[in-house]
């Protein structure tokens, strides 16, 4: 379902913007979801996890991680434009972000923890601009990629309905790609959406 699958990508987003300086917003339409989405293997081993072989999330993971990394480091990390949703009544907002969370209480527990932990890890780690190490960054990828696959998609796309309601204006996106190498971008956002395929296969 196309819907279901804008729901997911938005949500990537969303848990990666409200937990770390690693949110990955795209171009074009996904970048005027930016606001919206106040909502986000090789880590694992140093966090104390159980080793497992790497499945296909922490496979697209890697390659969303690779991919977006540069364009992330674009990303003036230091505002704080991105934790903002201009125009929304506090209270509305707040209804939006009850559903974010229950949709945190119906994930995983395992899968919960390993991406509080590789959040933690990668705060521990960033440098003065707020930039993830690329090592952090695929790790907590791969962890949203588990918490979001872990809950039925009635669960996400209670989330992107809640946050499709608020009207952030057309000129949100230009004003974001003006801040960011535009084909760095455009990468970032293709990775995304592959990442956003195999989550929706792999969720229940």
């Amino acid at each position: 379902m196309a819907k279901t699958a804008r729901a997911v990508s938005v949500l990537l987003a969303g848990v990666c913007l409200c937990c770390l300086p690693a949110f990955v917003p795209g171009p074009g339409r996904f970048a005027r979801s930016v606001a919206p989405a106040a909502v986000g293997a090789g880590a694992l081993g140093m966090l104390g996890a159980a080793p497992a072989y790497a499945d296909k999330i922490d496979d697209a993971a890697k390659v969303l991680s690779e991919k977006s990394y540069p364009f992330l480091k674009e990303i003036d990390w230091t505002s704080d434009v991105y934790a903002k949703l201009p125009t929304q009544p506090p209270l509305k907002v707040m209804t939006a972000i009850d559903t974010m969370l229950k949709m945190g209480a119906a994930m995983d527990p395992a899968a919960l923890k390993t991406g509080v932990l590789a959040h933690s890890q990668a705060i521990a780690n960033m440098d003065s601009k707020g930039v993830a190490t690329l090592a952090d960054y695929t790790a907590i990828n791969s962890a949203i990629g588990h918490m979001i696959s872990s809950v039925p998609a009635s669960k996400t796309m209670d989330v992107y309905n809640a946050f499709a309601k608020f009207n952030l204006g057309s000129d949100v996106g230009p004003y974001m790609m003006s801040k960011v190498n535009a084909a760095d971008a455009q990468a970032a956002y293709k990775a995304l959406m592959d990442f956003k395929d195999v989550i929706k296969a792999s969720q229940r």
